[in-house]
């Protein structure tokens, strides 16, 4: 490994190579040497192609949003954009035999699993959709077609997978549109394919690691080509003599198919802007005030701060490049803090000051720190592990004492009464229950202080010690669904209050002096005396959970309870939908202040997504959308932004790489689903990857080699995402919900227009908006008062429109004066395509069937697939029978739901006089079911095609699903905001057992699609 770069997406020509690193495409002598730039975009950019002659290259690239074909001359000009598909699912693939680049895209269908191959021209014209049916790669060589079938994602990002979406290879061996499917008895992963002589050159991990083989295109005279057995080869592409591929951030070549692969030694010319250091965003994670509310410990970037609230300078806890610093908390007001690090290699806790010396405690000891409380005497800590453990942490002896263990989740809300004494916490039972305990921090004593009935969370003790309040979903309080024969739950949450002792009143109980007037409190005697000592904490526990009283509050959504002077505040949270209604939202969450003292609820502000208040209770300190703020913790005080321009902090992306590879390789450690990693020795996996991080230079090359290392595994839901925050909503492509095409005389016309869906504000057509009335047939003479090249198309206008809205001169195709009308064009043409489809198959049932049967598609298993289910629910199982169709299910969380509905069974019928015949139970299917399934139906998709089998719903169609049932919970971030999953929740069922995961169910009748159909 020489080359000091991540190289990958090659290929080749004469004697130049090309390929992407640092988020551009390069050049460079096939000799080896220093490579130069082909582009400066450093926006993330694949598979650059020679054109046959080798005077272009077409790449796929993103610098305007979504990825776009671009093509440039090698000695010409900055590149040209050549579609304007605003698909995220395009990818350049080649050339064709006439020079026309070669591209997939889902771009027009109804899912992304949905690309087809498409000819796009030099001149930015119309591209021609090629008969190859869905693909993941194509390859053309003198009329001869190989393809590979779709996929959700790159082979190496899930080694030796073995599922039904496993790449399989189709050829057309003489360009008469009939494909033959290659090795159809072999289980391992196809990809990457090619044309050398007369040769299918491909890359496939039969023997469990990724090489270069061969073969005839009837599938003969099968052939391996290279021998890597510690990295899989990618990126194969010819130029129908010889083969290129990356393997390891390294360029290997194959001269012909009778020689032996070898490294080319590629140096980067010039330097590498995305490795230098450059300035953080003022982003503030997690933050502890101190006990007056004058300054707090702030968390930015994997660094932690010491910030006075208004003026002073910023000091620096703990900001060291390549160490993530999280959960800061103040121990004392002279700027003493505690935080999680993980400078020793894993997670510890440190202490310091404001450019003092830092003391470590108990590295290595901790597991995963998931949350961290400091006692107000600042003499303990408490932490919650991830591993189920609540430890209480000694900082003068450093010692660690368990106060509790769960196997049910995780132990959360760590609370420290005034005095210092006692912890009180959540401990998770099986999910949603939960309950408050509490415990002496000396170990000494744990009492539960509610019972294993409810979701109990959030407890916080009051200032003076004296009650422990909660939040708890307790509420029974149902209500009637709207569209179905349903009782929900929506509203089930309140706060709660304990009295600790026995003979401790409810502070909304009468007291036998009465109350006085405006919250004033009880006057002492004259000879009480003040203590600056905190109020004690007694804790009776017999009787404990009986005493406990709700606040005179409605029933809600609410979290992050605290409690301040006399008072406790908490956000209330609206109920809204997981899809929306298309209107603007009005609903925010809001910060409440309850007076116990006045007995009364107040409004202290909105947009704020979290707050904590001072150790003495007088003053809160927020964040939301205005930044991090400080106010009193009563009602009608100024609002001071926390100046954190005070703060600087420089990202170093080298160090932050790395050290986010080591923290994404101890979280996979920590909780993938098998101790043993499946067998997977994965100390050494990271060990033999994290070479290969001192070279990358772009953060999607992180997030590249992440994806390759956790796919060691071999399992499901190993994922890696980044953050998408870079994407420019103002640069999103128009659409306008047609289908368009140029006539002979060049004039763009509308051909058909999408007929929306009502029911669904993600399906709006913009053509059909009152008075646009644009019909089929009538021509697009202008976008915005631009003329619409003949070439090129409206679309090419339309770049950057999306949602906005955008005057369109047209001329009605019967005749008459042309007309200027005002659309809003989409960004995204996918759901509006979908619904179309739907109910084009709707359409295709009831003719088969003649008009019997029914049919209800399931994209997938959340809440878009719930809304879909149940769009057309009622009308489609009154009829004789049911098609369920489960193709390309995306999966989700909700098969159970579906599963029981389907499961339903008419046991009765109701008859009233002037009515039809009503079904019992309702929405229970009338008739047989019989269920489609396909290799793109995955993760929950899988469980529900098991479930229609294990149920005797009754028979499954199609052909064998995706085979991932390790579920994740995506509650893990790296310090930049990559996403990284463990595949942590394993599944058996009925019949297959263990089988599912890197399988898929098999279909009761196989169904398979070829290309030609």
């Amino acid at each position: 490994m020489t080359n000091g770069a991540y190289l990958r997406y090659p290929h080749l020509h004469g004697d130049l190579v090309t390929f992407v690193a640092d988020d551009d495409v390069w050049l460079a002598p096939l000799a080896g040497g220093r490579a130069w730039r082909f582009t400066a975009d450093r926006a993330s950019v694949s598979n650059p192609r020679f054109s046959p002659d080798g005077s272009r290259i077409a790449w796929t690239g993103s610098r305007e949003g979504a990825p776009e074909v671009f093509a440039a001359e090698i000695d010409g000009p900055e590149g040209e954009r050549l579609t304007h598909w605003g698909s995220a699912t395009t990818e350049v693939r080649g050339w064709s035999d006439d020079g026309h680049v070669l591209a997939i895209s889902s771009a027009g269908q109804s899912s992304r699993v949905r690309n087809w191959a498409h000819a796009v021209p030099l001149d930015g014209g119309a591209a021609t959709r090629l008969p190859y049916g869905w693909v993941s790669d194509v390859a053309v060589s003198d009329g001869r077609v190989a393809t590979v079938s779709p996929m959700w994602r790159e082979p190496s990002r899930w080694k030796r997978y073995r599922g039904g979406t496993a790449g399989k290879i189709w050829v057309d061996a003489d360009g008469g549109g009939e494909f033959t499917r290659l090795f159809p008895d072999s289980t391992a992963q196809y990809w990457s394919v090619s044309w050398v002589g007369d040769r299918v050159v491909f890359l496939a991990d039969i023997d469990g690691a990724g090489n270069v083989y061969s073969a005839l295109p009837d599938g003969s005279d099968l052939r391996r080509h290279s021998s890597h057995e510690e990295f899989y080869a990618r990126h194969a592409k010819s130029d129908g003599q010889r083969v290129i591929y990356s393997h390891a951030g390294d360029l290997w070549v194959l001269e012909s198919l009778d020689a032996e692969p070898y490294r080319l030694e590629v140096k980067l010319g010039g330097p590498r802007p995305g490795r230098a250091k450059r300035p953080a965003p003022l982003r503030v994670a997690a933050y502890s005030p101190d006990a007056t509310g004058r300054a707090s410990a702030v968390e930015i970037r994997g660094t932690a701060h010491w910030v006075p609230h208004r003026d002073g300078p910023a000091g620096a806890l703990r900001v060291q490049p390549g160490v993530r610093v999280r959960l800061p908390r103040v121990l004392d007001a002279d700027g003493r803090a505690i935080w999680v690090s993980d400078a020793s290699g894993e997670d510890g806790l440190e202490i310091g000051t404001p450019g003092g010396e830092v003391r470590t405690l108990a590295a290595g000891e901790l597991g995963r720190v998931l949350e961290l409380a400091a006692a107000p005497d600042g003499k303990h800590v408490a932490v919650a592990t991830h591993d189920g453990l609540l430890l209480a942490v000694d900082l003068e002896s450093g010692s660690l004492r368990e106060l509790d263990r769960t196997t049910q989740g995780d132990i959360s809300g760590l609370t420290f009464s005034p005095d210092s004494g006692w912890l009180a916490w959540v401990h998770p039972h099986h999910e949603p229950l939960s309950q408050i305990r509490m415990g002496r921090v000396d170990g000494t004593s744990v009492i539960d202080v509610t019972p294993v009935r409810f979701a109990d969370y959030d407890p916080v003790f009051t200032k003076d010690g004296k009650h422990l309040a909660f939040l708890s979903v307790r509420t029974f309080d149902p209500v009637y669904d709207a569209h179905v024969f349903d009782l929900s739950f929506p509203n089930g949450c309140k706060p709660y209050i304990v009295p600790l002792r026995a003979d401790t009143p409810s502070p909304f109980d009468p007291s036998l002096q009465g109350r006085g007037f405006n919250g004033e409190d009880d006057k002492g005697g004259k000879d009480d005396k003040k203590d600056d000592a905190p109020p004690r904490t007694e804790v009776d526990p017999d009787g404990l959970a009986s005493r406990v009283v709700p606040v005179p509050v409605p029933a809600g959504r609410y979290r992050n309870l605290r409690t301040a002077k006399d008072a406790l505040l908490w956000l209330r949270h609206p109920l809204a939908g997981q899809l929306g209604d298309g209107t603007e939202s009005t609903d925010e969450i809001v910060l409440e202040r309850y007076d116990l003292k006045k007995r009364a609820k107040s409004e202290l502000g909105r947009e704020i997504r979290s707050f904590e208040v001072s150790g003495d209770g007088t003053r809160l300190v927020t964040n939301g959308k205005n930044g991090l703020q400080t106010r009193a913790a009563t009602e009608g005080d100024e609002v001071i932004t926390v100046d954190l321009d005070r703060i600087a902090v420089q990202i170093d992306p080298v160090a932050e790489w790395r050290q986010g590879f080591h923290e994404a390789g101890r979280l996979m450690r920590d909780h993938f689903w098998r101790e043993d990693m499946g067998g997977v020795d994965w100390q050494g996996i990271l060990d033999r990857y994290a070479p290969l991080v001192e070279r990358i230079g772009a953060h999607s090359e992180l997030v590249d080699l992440l994806w390759e290392a956790q796919g060691e595994l071999g399992t499901s839901h190993a994922y890696a995402v980044a953050p998408n925050d870079s994407i420019d909503p103002r640069r999103r492509q128009g659409l306008l919900g047609a289908d368009l095409a140029r006539d002979e005389d060049g004039v763009w016309r509308v051909e058909r227009i999408l007929p929306g869906e009502t029911s669904d504000h993600a399906a709006r057509s913009p053509l059909l908006a009152p008075g646009v009335a644009v019909r089929p047939g009538d021509a697009i003479l202008a976008v915005g008062g631009r003329p619409v090249d003949p070439v090129r198309g409206p679309l090419a206008l339309l770049a950057g429109t999306a949602n906005q809205p955008i005057e369109l001169t047209v001329r009605p195709a019967s005749g008459g004066d042309p007309r200027r009308v005002v659309v809003s064009p989409i960004a995204d043409e996918t759901q509006l395509r979908y619904h179309d489809w739907v109910e084009s198959r709707r359409t295709f049932v009831r003719e088969a069937s003649g008009g019997r049967l029914g049919y209800l598609h399931v994209p997938d298993m959340v809440a878009s697939g719930w809304a879909q289910f149940h769009r057309d629910l009622r009308t489609e199982m009154t009829m004789d029978g049911l098609v369920v169709d489960m193709r390309e299910n995306g999966g989700g969380h909700l098969s159970e739901l579906v599963l029981e509905k389907l499961s339903r069974k008419v046991t009765g019928w109701a008859l009233a006089r002037g009515y039809e015949p009503m079904r019992y139970p309702e929405d229970s299917p009338r008739g047989p079911v019989v269920t489609v399934t396909d290799e793109f139906a995955g993760s929950d998709g899988d469980i529900v095609s098991a479930g229609i089998k294990n149920r005797g719903i009754g028979p499954l169609v199609g052909t064998r699903t995706w085979g991932g049932v390790i579920g994740i919970d995506s509650r893990y971030h790296l310090v930049d905001g990559t996403r990284v999953t463990q595949p942590r929740y394993s599944f058996w069922l009925d019949g297959p057992g263990w089988g599912v995961e890197n399988y898929g169910v098999d279909p009761d009748i196989e169904v398979v699609i070829t290309p030609q159909d």
